[in-house]
């Protein structure tokens, strides 16, 4: 008797569970998100980490000092430093190191790491580094392995600090010494050690580039680590035990290049949360509404014309007749019809043309995208300019297209060289001209003002470096992101970190997330911001 009714309790608990089964939504096999540039490198400081988008595989890997949430919130990250500005000098900021700051292989987060930082960014001919704004910083006060380090800007900077060692830049020195077989970091950088810091510079690439380097070897710092490399280039993300701050809601997460096959994840329950390049399949491979919220909206980058101010371009007439030939218009239109992708032309280079002040500086804008055939004509006719760009991005492509037709009318001839991660090339060397899609966060380094600055302020520094025109500023970047309608805290924060920016706050739900309320107060932002 015993027996039968408890195999009728058993019966009864199973028809429940089944039932409930059957009114809420079963996860996935796996929480898969697909990023949608190649995953080369973790190393968002390096040109080929800007180019490849590395911050958003890295934002939760490696955190930075302040972190960028929704709306241009710069967040301070206290998990893993401090920043404060000496009030009687603005050239000066003080840093201080969590004490439970480590990384997952036990080792302490120390001021070499920043160190190491900004020697990159200060020596891109060696580290093969894109972060100019180390051009502001004259030195970094550091004893090795200490927890706290003095930065001393040169005359003039500083304001901006809070842009500085942002997410994907501060990385093991101790990995990156070993690797170079360097024995004193710290040593090598104050001593200019031109022979050590060649090493250092060729490790601090090498070490985090995915194809190089196996991941899951490379310690983290943040909320995660990477703990397998999959033979489709995808990367396991399993939660960081050493991390300072709280563990992450989610691990592990699986991280797709943008060559995923999207439509064979989403049939699979593979895929949660896709960051498109283009929208030309979305819809065949799966990404459809009820079970994705897709949202189309342009971010707060710019794609834009880096130019080799020391070659070709060395002469600022000659940049300027460039800029004669550029037809933004054009472009905007090519790209919105071939590819359905929303931009907008722009000629500012200090503020995107989603921030409130934009529309006040409209007429600056229009004035700095002005075409001049004749001078283009008149400087570089009969001349060839090669133009870089990274294959993997759509867009990028129509772009340079149309500038070849644009250009072609004042007599110039536009060498299109698509670049792929394992051959980048080098601006100057490989390419005349390179197109990347970039903030004004951590730009323009001539100047101390930022987007947070006045009106006036703003337009001055706008037509100075119009002026200066070390790169030519196109159109807004276009963002196309699918979310599973499960998926909770997932916001965009339009910067380089993208989605990605909270990655540790996502939650998977049971029941569908309605879009007005996909997020929980509590878990917005990582847990190290405040």
């Amino acid at each position: 008797m015993i027996a039968l009714l408890t195999g009728v309790a058993s019966t009864m608990a199973l028809a429940a569970c089944a039932e409930e089964a059957e009114q809420q939504h079963e996860k996935g096999e796996q929480l898969g998100y697909v990023l949608s540039r190649p995953i080369a490198t973790t190393n968002a400081g390096t040109g080929l980490g800007v180019a490849t988008d590395a911050e958003k595989l890295s934002a939760r890997l490696y955190p930075g000092a302040f972190l960028a949430g929704p709306d241009a919130q710069l967040l301070p990250n206290p998990d893993l430093v401090t920043a404060t500005p000496v009030p009687q000098d603005p050239t000066v900021v003080n840093y201080v190191i969590n004490e439970q700051a480590s990384y997952s292989d036990e080792q302490p987060v120390v001021c070499d790491d920043f160190l190491l930082t900004q020697a990159a960014g200060s020596r891109s001919d060696l580290f093969g580094s894109d972060m100019p704004l180390f051009n502001q910083v004259a030195g970094i006060d550091c004893a090795p392995g200490a927890k706290q380090f003095t930065v001393h800007f040169n005359p003039g900077f500083g304001q901006r600090y809070r842009e500085l060692f942002t997410p994907g830049t501060v990385l093991p020195s101790h990995t990156v010494a070993q690797a170079a077989e360097v024995q004193d970091v710290v040593g090598a950088i104050d001593s200019q050690d031109e022979q050590a810091l060649q090493q250092l510079g060729q490790a601090w690439q090498d070490t985090f580039n995915v194809a190089i380097t196996d991941p899951s070897t490379v310690p983290t710092h943040g909320p995660y680590r990477i703990s397998a490399r999959g033979e489709k280039g995808d990367l396991e993300l399993q939660a960081n035990t050493h991390y300072a701050g709280s563990k992450p809601q989610e691990s592990p997460i699986y991280v797709w290049p943008n060559d995923a096959d999207i439509k064979s994840l989403v049939e699979a329950k593979q895929l949660r949360v896709a960051d498109l390049g283009s929208t030309a399949n979305w819809e065949t491979d799966g990404l459809k509404e009820p079970d994705f919220r897709v949202d189309k909206d342009q971010s707060g980058r710019v794609d834009t014309f880096g130019l080799d101010t020391a070659g070709m371009f060395s002469d600022v007439e000659m940049r300027r007749a460039f800029n004669g030939c550029v037809d933004r218009q054009a472009m905007v239109q090519r790209v919105s019809t071939e590819l359905n992708l929303e931009t907008k032309a722009t000629g500012l280079r200090m503020l995107p043309a989603t921030h409130p002040l934009a529309a006040q500086l409209q007429e600056t804008s229009d004035a700095q995208m002005t075409m001049n055939m004749e001078r283009a004509g008149q400087w570089l006719g009969g001349q060839t300019v090669r133009v870089g760009y990274l294959d993997a991005v759509p867009r990028y492509a129509t772009m340079v297209d149309e500038l070849a037709k644009s250009c072609q009318k004042a007599g110039v001839t536009i060498d299109p060289v698509p670049l792929t991660v394992e051959s980048y090339g080098q601006l100057g060397t490989d390419y005349d001209v390179i197109l990347t899609t970039r903030p004004a966060f951590g730009r323009n380094s001539s100047t101390n003002e930022n987007g947070t600055s006045s009106v006036g302020e703003v337009k001055k520094v706008e037509a100075e470096l119009y002026q200066d025109m070390t790169s030519i500023p196109l159109s807004t970047e276009p963002r196309v992101v699918a979310v599973d309608q499960y998926m909770a805290n997932v916001s965009d924060n339009g910067g380089d970190a993208g989605l990605s920016w909270n990655m540790d706050r996502w939650v998977q739900r049971s029941t569908p997330v309605e879009p007005s309320t996909g997020s929980d107060e509590d878990a917005e932002a990582p847990a190290d911001a405040i």
